[in-house]
């Protein structure tokens, strides 16, 4: 019996080891990067909070529609005159998006638009016309940076 035991045992860890380790957050679904608040008027608020945005890159005015998905960001560390915060977003459908820092309202309502206070590509530039498009599954897995405005008054869209 104790030989049976073994030879499963044996077994379990030779196929086990076949596979190699599985990342669940594989690069080709994942969306990481770092947002760079450019002034110190952090928002801390029951009305709302800071958030990540992806928009689809194959829409017209992408920045005034629903995004495809939100979520929230809470780690903020102080540097200097500025905050610093990272973001990770797993289960980014495929296509073409924008990445942008938003400001999301509590309650959130079915329609809702969130503040644009920076786009990847273009960070706080009301002018900039050439917002950054990555496309997914992106097996390049790097980190897409952002710098915006902490102040909602300063909005981009």
């Amino acid at each position: 019996m104790r030989g049976v035991i073994y030879l499963i045992f044996s077994l379990f860890v030779v196929f086990s080891s076949c596979e190699g380790p599985q990342d669940p957050n594989r690069p080709g679904d994942k969306l990481t990067g770092y947002i760079t608040y450019v002034d110190t008027n952090l928002i801390v608020s029951n009305s709302g909070y800071y958030s990540i945005s992806i928009y689809s890159a194959d829409s017209s005015y992408p920045f005034l529609r629903v995004p495809i998905r939100t979520d929230s960001v809470n780690n903020f560390l102080r540097v200097d005159f500025h905050y610093l915060s990272s973001y990770s977003m797993v289960g980014v459908p495929n296509g073409r998006i924008h990445i942008a820092a938003t400001w999301s309202r509590y309650p959130k309502m079915p329609g809702d638009v969130p503040l644009i206070l920076g786009t990847y590509g273009c960070d706080t530039s009301r002018t900039c016309t050439n917002h950054g498009i990555v496309v997914f599954p992106n097996v390049e897995g790097n980190f897409r940076n952002i710098t915006c405005w902490t102040d909602t008054t300063k909005k981009l869209f």
